[in-house]
């Protein structure tokens, strides 16, 4: 399967959490392109690399760390813009 950046939102939008390995399985890609992906929607504020803890949970099992990616939420639009075009 491909990866595409709005596949990659819907998926984070969907599970709210998941590993970079969880997502390059997901897709059949490999974890670059995925980062790849991921950096674009970080770029915007939309997602955010999760630090410490192992899991998605938060419960800092002892498991190895992973990478692991949130869904942040849509960025908020200017003050008295349309939120679909910045500034506008």
């Amino acid at each position: 399967m491909s990866l595409t950046l709005t596949e990659v939102k819907a998926l984070l939008r969907e599970r709210h959490r998941a590993s970079l390995g969880e997502i390059a399985l997901h897709f059949g890609s490999n974890p670059e392109a995925v980062r790849q992906a991921l950096g674009h929607w970080q770029a915007k504020g939309r997602v955010r690399r999760l630090d410490g803890g192992a899991c998605a949970s938060g419960c800092h099992c002892a498991m190895r760390t992973e990478e692991v990616y949130e869904w942040v939420g849509e960025a908020n639009p200017a003050p008295g813009g349309c939120g679909i075009t910045p500034g506008h």
